[in-house]
């Protein structure tokens, strides 16, 4: 059983530490990472993305082709049956027509493959409980010389995981710091020469802050590479979290002196200053990091037939139970009662529970017989199995089978 802070990331960047990379180019400045053939194949080999394309309903515009910066027409590739009364359409893939854009050129776009595969979507929780941020994984695949998109910047930053094959990359830096989707002011487009431009091998990782300008150009060969998106907060997000908290005070909610006399207006702000003064502590980003943990959703994970069976668990020692947190817990015992907050609850337990949630906090995924062994000198089994059997119902954790 595993429990490393850093797991996930560290073997991302592997040869890269990840102390080192943290402190000197995450949101700071790109990093190419050279990796060992094949050290992603296992993400999501092509036969991984055959059997998604073959056996998933999908449709623009989670799937979509895309050509010299352009969303080829959906009726090229995808035929939408039945509908009609008030009855959705089905989308049908066009698998001949699909093949024959991309050995025209187009780059095939299927977004949040996090949710398809199962090796992607335990990258994506890893990530997740590192970042304390959403995760989304999308994948690219090309075959000719022509770029799917333009040059462009994301709201987020970004991991490149060259999974099959190779892909010239460019990267020209912010030209505004810091963009935001939807500013008010156009973001200029670079007009010089690419800080840095390189080919992705085979294993290969490419590190991309917010806003960096950047185009990828595939090399008339094959190519696979999944694109992870860390969509990290900004002082924007902090601002607007924190006037819901300041709607609390009875000052905030009035309305604002717009015909009173300029004594009472002075005297009305100065009442606002006071309170957001005493609201604005050291200790508000942390307040403001333990809600938003709190608050995360948690990723479906359904553990059937034992989470809509009345007869418990399964008697399989070798049963596989999954911590269902989308982030650490914060474990505290209060007055003999267990204490924490997650999915957007706060829960409560018996203290005897505590082993077994630090057991789980530590390691997310044991077998039964484990977290039995493990915490056999302070429950007995029948214990742990009831407890399993409660989380289980409300959703905090997932069983299965090996």
């Amino acid at each position: 059983m595993k429990g490393m802070e850093f797991e996930g990331l560290a073997e991302l960047l592997e040869p890269c530490l990840c102390d080192e990379f943290l402190a000197s180019s995450w949101g700071r400045s790109y990093r190419h990472v050279r990796g060992r053939h094949g050290k992603f194949s296992r993400l999501l080999p092509w036969d991984s993305l055959n059997e998604i394309l073959t056996a998933h309903r999908l449709d623009y515009p989670r799937l979509r082709l895309m050509q010299e910066g352009k969303s080829l027409p959906t009726s090229s590739y995808i035929r939408h049956v039945g509908g009609g009364k008030g009855k959705p359409s089905i989308p049908r893939l066009l698998h001949v027509e699909l093949a024959n854009q991309l050995r025209n050129g187009a780059t095939l776009v299927l977004d949040a493959v996090d949710e398809l595969h199962d090796a992607v979507r335990e990258l994506s929780r890893d990530l997740e409980r590192i970042f304390h941020e959403r995760v989304q994984v999308n994948c690219y695949a090309g075959w000719r010389a022509s770029r799917g998109f333009d040059l462009h910047w994301d709201d987020h930053d970004v991991f490149i995981l060259q999974i099959e094959g190779r892909k010239q990359w460019s990267i020209y830096g912010m030209t505004t710091p810091y963009p935001i989707k939807g500013g008010r002011d156009p973001i200029p487009r670079p007009t010089h020469e690419p800080i840095w431009s390189g080919i992705l091998e085979d294993g290969d990782l490419l590190y991309i802050p917010r806003g960096w300008w950047h185009v990828a150009v595939p090399l008339d060969e094959p190519t696979l590479h999944l694109t992870v998106g860390i969509h990290n907060r900004t002082g924007a997000h902090f601002i607007q979290w924190f006037s819901q908290r300041l709607a609390a005070s009875e000052s905030f909610r009035k309305d604002l002196p717009r015909f009173q006399s300029l004594v009472e207006s002075n005297e009305h702000m100065k009442n606002l200053y006071r309170e957001l003064l005493d609201e604005w502590d050291a200790n508000l980003l942390d307040i403001y990091f333990r809600e938003l943990d709190a608050m995360a959703e948690p990723r479906p994970s359904v553990s059937l037939p034992w989470s809509a069976s009345v007869d418990g668990i399964p008697n399989e020692s070798d049963a596989v139970v999954r911590l269902n947190a989308p982030r650490p817990l914060d474990l505290a015992v209060r007055d003999g009662i267990l204490e924490f907050e997650c999915n957007k609850k706060r829960w409560k337990f018996a203290a005897g529970a505590l082993p077994l949630f630090r057991l789980l906090n530590t390691c997310r995924i044991s077998t039964i017989a484990e977290l039995c062994d493990e915490t056999k000198d302070e429950l007995d089994e029948k214990t742990v199995r009831t407890f399993l059997r409660e989380l289980l119902v409300h959703g905090l954790v997932a069983i299965t089978r090996r």
